[in-house]
């Protein structure tokens, strides 16, 4: 990591700001980025985007700092990250300390599949709990990565054709239900809450109560909200837009040019594909009426390179998390918070999510699995 001056002062030292040329340093070039677009989204001047499956600085920046402490990978002189204040990162999110591998949990169900074409059965089930918290009015958007229109298309760059996922969002069930959610590319998840402060709110103004948004993705992209919030530089105007995330348990995600040149690699063109499937030995892909399936194993070299520096099999910050689990029927929700639980049980109770019965020791060791045995 770079170093910081420090000046003496009366009342104590000031310790040099860091800025976007930081974020290079530490993060961008070192393939450390998630692309999740928080540095894009709390940037007040609309100086950085992402052009090339990278952020970059293309505008004047104020050297607010406020991008390289939105992002989830850098540390500072008061949070030295995820893992090393663990303890103190659970407790201040989640009011209690984990006590299993997985991260804290308040309460794990199990539900039924969906016959879902557009999504993965995690992403499917999600879809259906934001659809229900959006008609119950727990949230007022729901801000995702997806395959449609991008929220940002007239305000930043969007995506290069529907192979990269776009910033989305959603603000009635309906426009929530036909969505297409099996991303491939990682998406620039914080740009769909950018998007709905400027689309919807067009303005920030004290004492109106902004709009309050839930965001689903990756894993890793979640704890981009807590970094903000954590940091003395936190960007009110996103952080506390938003009221509720989820997460998917962890599953690779591609470069878009990486991907383009591994699949031409075995004769297939990316721009003929016509849909894709994941399983659980890899993924099948849909092009001229035929069906490839290429392995996990021989995509390893298109995965974005800034997801293999975070570990998180489970999405441990999120409110809730949700996936599959070897030996297991039907899809895990891990409620971590108080309203993850309300909104989960609520959802089970009106038949939005039929509940499957589970023994809790199988499901939890199938967890402590999912990270080496725990």
């Amino acid at each position: 990591m770079s170093e910081l001056k420090t000046w003496p002062m009366r009342y104590g030292p000031i310790v040099q700001r860091k800025i976007y040329a930081n974020l290079f340093v530490d993060i961008i070039r070192q393939n450390k980025c998630v692309l999740c677009a928080a540095c894009v989204a709390v940037c007040p001047t609309n100086a950085i985007v992402v052009l090339n499956e990278t952020p970059r600085l293309t505008g004047v920046c104020i050297k607010c700092g406020y991008c390289y402490y939105a992002c989830p990978s850098t540390t500072d002189e008061s949070f030295k990250g995820f893992s090393e204040e663990l303890e103190r990162v659970e407790e201040r999110i989640f009011g209690m300390k984990r006590r299993e591998v997985f991260g804290v949990y308040r309460k794990i169900f199990v539900v039924e599949a969906f016959d879902d074409k557009l999504a993965t059965p995690e992403e499917s089930v999600i879809r259906r709990i934001m659809m229900f918290g959006l008609e119950r009015n727990y949230f007022d958007v729901v801000g995702f990565p997806g395959y449609g229109e991008p929220v940002t298309k007239y305000m930043l760059m969007p995506p290069r054709g529907r192979w990269e996922a776009a910033a989305s969002i959603a603000t009635k069930p309906s426009e929530l239900e036909s969505v297409r959610l099996k991303p491939l590319t990682p998406g620039l998840t914080y740009n769909s809450v950018r998007g709905a402060l400027e689309e919807l709110v067009g303005g920030f103004f004290h004492g109106v109560d902004p709009i309050r948004v839930a965001v689903f993705g990756p894993p890793q992209h979640i704890r981009s909200v807590w970094r903000m919030r954590f940091s003395w530089a936190e960007h009110r105007k996103l952080s506390k837009t938003i009221v509720f995330a989820a997460s998917y348990f962890d599953r690779p995600f591609y470069s878009y040019k990486d991907l383009r040149s591994v699949l031409a690699g075995i004769g297939v063109n990316i721009d003929v594909v016509e849909d894709w499937f994941f399983h659980d030995d890899g993924i099948e892909f849909i092009t001229g009426g035929k069906s490839i399936k290429v392995s996990y194993e021989d995509l390893e070299g298109a995965v974005y390179k800034g997801f293999k520096t975070i570990y998180d099999p489970t999405g441990e910050f999120a409110d809730i998390s949700v996936g599959r689990v070897p030996g297991v029927e039907g899809v895990v929700i891990i409620a971590r918070s108080e309203e993850g639980v309300k909104l989960v049980e609520e959802a089970i109770e009106k038949g939005v999510l039929k509940a499957v019965e589970f023994e809790l020791d199988v499901v939890l060791d199938g967890l402590r699995g999912l990270y080496g045995g725990g």
